[in-house]
Parts: structure tokens; sequence; C-alpha cells
């Protein structure tokens, strides 16, 4: 608890503009941060793998990476969302793989006209809420995209059974068309 209380004081203390501080939102960072089954280092250069590929993706004039989102944890990245072609689908892969420190690279992009930003986006919010309440699911370690109705999980869990309830949860939800799961199990730390 002290270890707690001193991370919401270095976060309160090193904010700029105290008036634009939310004590709850700061608190939830520091909760989260003390979840991840990532080391600082970790998520450091999960943030680097992910603006590294953004700004490829932003630079490239034939990806038309629009529809693209890149998920990345523990250096390992799956691409979801919804291409125009097959050849943009390949390219966008070639351009996110470039980065050396990948450890796997899942393409999961759909090809065509799929998606439906408002109900994808609510879809996604759905999905944030179910996992968030699931007892023995730690979904601060699981990221997701929704396209058209087909869910993409990637993340780590910290057993077969807490992938298996992620897993039982999001295809419960009204609007999941299909689920593809990347998680991967890796223990708790200790």
């Amino acid at each position: 608890m002290k270890q707690v209380l001193g991370l919401v004081f270095a976060v309160l203390a090193f904010t700029p503009a105290w008036g634009q501080v939310n004590p709850f939102t700061a608190l939830g960072k520091v909760v989260t941060a003390t979840m991840d089954a990532r080391s600082r280092a970790e998520v450091t250069v999960d943030g680097e793998i992910y603006a590294g590929a953004s700004r490829r993706l932003l630079e490239d004039k034939k990806s038309e990476w629009a529809g693209v989102t890149v998920m990345v944890f523990a250096q390992h990245v799956v691409l979801a969302g919804a291409v125009k072609s097959g050849e943009v689908k390949k390219r966008v892969e070639e351009i996110v793989k470039r980065d050396a420190r990948i450890r796997s690279l899942r393409n999961e992009l759909l090809v065509g006209d799929v998606a439906s930003l408002a109900r994808d986006t609510a879809l996604e919010a759905e999905i944030n809420a179910t996992l968030t309440a699931a007892q023995g699911v730690s979904s601060v370690n699981m990221r997701w995209c929704a396209t058209g109705g087909q869910v993409v999980l990637m993340g780590v869990a910290q057993s077969q059974q807490e992938a298996d309830v992620a897993t039982q949860r999001i295809r419960g939800i009204k609007g999941v068309k299909g689920l593809k799961s990347h998680l991967r199990m890796v223990p708790a730390k200790k």
C-alpha cells in the first residue's frame, strides 16, 4: 500500500498543472502500472515499437494505413482492422515489421470495406467494460480491436483459466461475430 501511495504522490507531484489533474485518473494509471505484467523497460520498448510503426505508416505513401490498428504487448505485435486490398495488407505488415525488436507479428487485417467506426467503437467499449468487470481477468494485460464484429485479442493471461474466461466473455457480447485470440500464457510475477 505504501508503494501505491508513493506512486500516487509521485504522479501528482510531478504533474505541472494541479488544476488539470483528476486524482482518480492519476490513481487509475498508478494501479494499472502496478498490475501490468510488463516491466517499465518493456512498457517503454512497446511504446517505442508502436510509435515507430505509426510513424513509418504515416510516412509511407502507398500503405493506405487508415483503418489499421497496431497492438503491441511485450514486443509482440498484432495488426488488426481493415484495409482495401491484399497488397495493402502485405505492405502494412512489411512496414511495421522493420523494427528488429519485434518478437512476433500476427497480421489479422481484414480485406475490404467491413468496418463501421461507430459500431466497432461501441463494441470495443463493451469489451473493455466486460473484461474490466470480469473476476479473474487482468484486462490491463490485454489489447483488443473490433472490425465489423470480428474481434482480435492479444496480450498475456496468467493462466489458461484467465484466457478462457476472457474469450468466453467476449464471445458472449452481442455484436461479436468472431474472435481470434493471440493471448500468451505468462505466469504471474512473484
